[in-house]
C-alpha cells in the first residue's frame, strides 16, 4: 500500500505506468494463485485416490480373510449378483431361481427379510439354510447369515434401487450352540428324571434349583415355594443341629424329616456334598435326598415275617409229632408200586408191610377206573405225580359197601430216569365224602344272593383239603422211611402239596390285592426261554387224562427280556389248569412267541380240544367266581387274576372259541422288549 500511494503521488505519466503494472502483477498473482489452487486440489485428489485404492484393498482382503459373501440385488430386473465370492453364478440369479435353493422353512424369513428392506427399511437381517450343491439339489444345508442395506436415490426414498446384501456362514456357530443345547437338556433332563431328589445351594445355603423329585419328597407348594427359597438349609429342620456352626463337610445319613410347614412326615436317606474352588473356599452345596418309607415297612415288614416263620418251624414240628399220631389212628396208609414185579406194598407202619398184592388184584377194587381197560393205562395213569378221589372196593376192612379213597400218587425213577413205580398214601374219606354232600345239600339250600360265595368256600375247602392231605400223608410217612433217598422223595412230594397250597393261598391273597388295588408288578431280567421249559415240566404233571396230549411249543433256545416272570408263570398255569379242567380228548398246547408289533410283545396262548365255551359265555367267564360247571373242581379265581396280571402289565387278555365241543384257545400279550437277539432251537419242544 505504501508503494502504491506513493506511485499515486508522483507526476500523471507515472501513475499511468504504475497503474498498468499493478494491472499486470494482479493478473499474474491471480494466476500463480489458480495455478497453486489447483496444483494444492490435484495433489489432494491424488492422495484420496490412493487412499480410496488402500482403503479398498484393505476390504478386499479383509473380504477374503473374512469368508464372507457381498451381493447386489437389483430391484429392477428382480436379479441378484455377486460382488465379492462365488455365491450365486457368474450370469446372476434370479428371485424365483434363488428360492430354490433355501429350505422350505426358512423361505418366509427369507421373503420376510426382502419384505422389511423393499418396504422402506434401511437395513435387515435373517439367517436361513442355503444348498451349497447348487443345481444339483442334493440338501447340503449350510446356516448363512444375510445383512442387507437398501440403497435409495435422492428422489425417492420409498423404494430401494439396489439391496446389498453381506452372507456370513454360521454353519459351524449355529451347529455348537445346537449341540450344547442338547447337551444342556440332557443334563437337565437327568436332573429332573433323577431317582432322588436332588438340589444345589450357594454357599450361604440358599437354594439355587430342585429337581422334581426333590419337591414330591419336600412337598413344594410351587415352582419357587418361598419356604424352601426363602430360607438357608442351615435353619432347616433336621440341619439345624448338624450344621449349627456352618461348617459344612461330606455328610450321608438317614433319619425321620419333618417339616410341619409342609406335611413332611416320612424316612429319608441324606447326603450332603460341598463344591469348592482352587483356593478351597466353599461355592456351592449340593443336596440328594432319597424317601426309604417304604424300604423301611418292608424291612419291618420281612423282619416280621422272619419271626414267623420261625414259628412256624416250630409249629410244623409240633404238627409233624401231631401227623405221626393221626397216622397211627386214623385210616391211612401208604402204599409202593412196583413196575417190575408188577405189585403194589401197603403200609400202616414201616416195620412191615400190611398188604400186598398184585396189579390185576388191585384193578379189581377200583369201581369207575380210567385204566378198567387194561394194565398199560393203570401204568399210565401213575407215571405223574396225582391226587385223584376214587371210589373202590375196600382194601382193609369186611363187607362190601363201597368206600372212597383219596390217593396221592408220585412216579419214582432210576438212576438212568427210568419209570420203576410210584409211591403215595391212600386215605379213606367216606366220611368226609358224605360230610361233603351234605355240606352241598344244605348249600344249595341257602339263600340265591349267597350262592356264589358259598360255592366259592366249599371250592376252597376241596382246593386247600387237596394238598393238604398230601402233606399230612406224606408228613406222617416221613418218620418211618429209612433211606436218604427215600425221605428226599417224600420231603420233595411234601414241598410240592406246600407249593400247591401256597399257590392257592396266593390266590386268595391276590383276590384281596385287587380288591384293594395294590397287585404289583416287578419285572426282572431273565432267559423266559428257561423260565418256560421249566414250568412246562411242572405243568405237564398236570396233565392226566390217558387220552390228552400236553405239548409246550417253545420257539427259541435263549429269549432274554424284563418281566415279572413269577405273574406270568402264575398266568400260564391257569391257563392250563383250566385246560386240563375240560379236556378230556386230544391235546393242550401252551406256547408263547415274540411280535414286533406295538414296539414289541409277548404272546402267550393255551390252546385245548376240550368243551369248548358258548358264545353267550365267553365275555364273563374272566369274572371273578365264574364257573362254567360248578361240578369241576376250581374256584372261579383264576382267570380273574390272569386278567388283572395281564391288564397291570399293560397287556389284553381273550379267548377264542367256536362253541361247545370245539376247543378254546386263551390268549394275552404284553409290551416287552428283548435284551438280546433270540436263537431258534431245532425243534420245537
Amino acid at each position: 500500500m505504501n508503494i502504491l500511494l506513493y506511485i499515486f503521488t508522483d507526476n500523471d505519466q507515472t501513475g499511468i505506468q504504475g497503474v498498468s503494472v499493478l494491472m499486470v502483477l494482479a493478473v499474474l498473482i491471480v494466476f500463480i494463485i489458480s495455478w497453486a489452487l489447483n496444483r494444492i486440489s490435484i495433489l489432494r485428489i491424488r492422495k484420496n485416490t490412493e487412499k480410496i485404492q488402500d482403503l479398498s484393498t484393505v476390504l478386499q482382503h479383509t473380504l477374503n480373510i473374512s469368508g464372507n459373501y457381498v451381493l447386489r440385488l437389483s430391484m429392477q430386473n428382480r436379479m441378484g449378483y455377486n460382488l465379492h465370492g462365488d455365491f450365486l453364478p457368474e450370469e446372476g440369479t434370479s428371485y424365483e431361481e434363488s428360492l430354490k435353493f433355501i429350505h422350505p422353512e426358512d423361505r418366509h424369513l427369507y421373503t420376510e427379510f426382502l419384505r422389511k428392506l423393499i418396504g422402506g427399511a434401511k437395513t435387515a437381517e435373517c439367517t436361513f439354510r442355503w444348498d451349497i450343491s447348487k443345481e444339483r439339489h442334493l440338501g447340503y444345508w449350510r446356516y448363512m447369515q444375510d445383512k442387507g442395506v437398501a440403497e435409495f436415490r435422492k428422489e425417492n426414498q420409498k423404494r430401494p434401487t439396489s439391496i446389498y446384501c453381506t452372507l456370513t456362514d454360521k454353519t459351524d456357530q449355529i451347529e455348537q450352540e445346537q449341540a450344547e443345547n442338547q447337551l444342556m437338556d440332557k443334563y437337565r433332563m437327568i436332573f429332573e428324571q433323577g431317582i432322588a431328589g436332588l438340589a444345589f445351594y450357594d454357599k450361604d445355603g440358599m437354594l439355587i434349583n430342585a429337581n422334581k423329585k426333590m419337591q414330591e419328597i419336600l412337598k413344594f407348594q410351587s415352582e419357587d415355594d418361598p419356604f424352601y427359597y426363602g430360607n438357608a438349609i442351615y435353619d432347616m429342620p433336621t440341619f439345624r443341629e448338624i450344621l449349627n456352626n456352618r461348617h459344612i463337610e461330606e455328610l450321608f445319613f438317614c433319619t425321620k424329616s419333618v417339616i410341619i410347614e409342609r406335611g413332611v412326615n416320612c424316612y429319608t436317606e441324606m447326603r450332603v456334598h460341598p463344591l469348592f474352588d482352587a483356593e478351597g473356599t466353599l461355592v456351592y452345596i449340593t443336596f440328594s435326598i432319597r424317601d426309604i418309607t417304604q424300604e423301611r415297612e418292608l424291612y419291618l415288614k420281612n423282619k416280621e415275617n422272619d419271626e414267623n416263620i420261625r414259628r412256624t418251624n416250630e409249629e410244623i414240628m409240633q404238627y409233624e409229632t401231631e401227623l405221626q399220631y393221626l397216622m397211627d389212628m386214623c385210616d391211612m396208609r401208604f402204599f409202593r408200586t412196583s413196575y417190575i414185579d408188577k405189585t403194589c406194598t401197603f403200609y400202616k407202619s414201616m416195620s412191615a408191610p400190611e398188604k400186598q398184592m398184585d396189579f390185576e388184584e388191585l384193578m379189581n377194587h377200583f369201581v369207575d377206573s380210567p385204566f378198567r381197560s387194561g394194565l398199560a393205562d393203570f401204568e399210565n395213569f401213575f407215571n405223574v405225580p396225582r391226587t385223584d378221589l376214587t371210589h373202590m372196593h375196600p382194601f382193609f376192612h369186611e363187607g362190601k359197601e363201597l368206600q372212597w379213597n383219596f390217593i396221592d400218587s408220585v412216579p419214582s425213577f432210576d438212576e438212568d430216569g427210568k419209570l420203576t413205580g410210584t409211591y403215595g398214601v391212600i386215605r379213606n374219606v367216606t366220611p368226609l365224602i358224605e360230610k361233603q354232600e351234605q355240606l352241598k345239600q344244605e348249600t344249595e339250600r341257602a339263600n340265591d344272593s349267597g350262592r356264589r360265595k358259598s360255592v366259592f368256600m366249599a371250592n376252597m375247602t376241596h382246593e386247600i383239603r387237596t394238598p393238604l392231605n398230601a402233606i399230612v400223608g406224606f408228613s406222617d410217612v416221613l418218620p418211618m422211611l429209612q433211606t436218604d433217598e427215600e425221605k428226599k422223595e417224600i420231603i420233595r412230594v411234601i414241598m410240592n402239596n406246600c407249593d400247591m397250597l401256597l399257590r392257592l393261598i396266593n390266590d386268595i391273597l391276590a383276590v384281596s390285592d385287587l380288591e384293594s388295588g395294590s397287585i404289583k408288578i416287578q419285572a426282572t431280567e431273565t432267559d423266559f426261554a428257561s423260565d418256560f421249559n421249566d414250568i412246562c415240566k411242572s405243568l405237564a404233571q398236570r396233565v392226566q387224562m390217558p387220552g390228552v396230549e400236553f405239548i409246550a411249543d417253545n420257539p427259541y433256545t435263549t429269549f432274554r427280556t424284563v418281566l415279572d416272570k413269577e405273574r406270568i408263570m402264575q398266568v400260564l398255569t391257569n391257563f392250563v389248569t383250566n385246560a386240563v379242567k375240560y379236556t378230556q380228548q386230544g391235546h393242550i398246547k401252551v406256547g408263547y412267541e415274540y411280535r414286533e408289533a406295538n414296539g414289541g410283545e409277548l404272546y402267550l396262548y393255551c390252546e385245548d380240544t376240550g368243551s369248548g365255551i358258548p358264545k353267550e359265555d365267553q365275555a364273563k367267564i374272566f369274572e371273578r367266581f365264574v364257573k362254567l360247571n360248578d361240578y369241576v373242581q376250581g374256584t372261579g379265581l383264576g382267570l380273574n387274576i390272569s386278567k388283572a396280571i395281564i391288564e397291570k402289565c399293560g397287556g389284553k387278555i381273550g379267548v377264542k372259541s367256536e362253541g361247545t365241543g370245539k376247543g378254546s384257545t386263551f390268549w394275552a400279550w404284553i409290551p416287552c422288549q428283548r435284551t438280546e437277539t433270540v436263537s431258534e432251537p431245532e425243534m420245537n419242544s
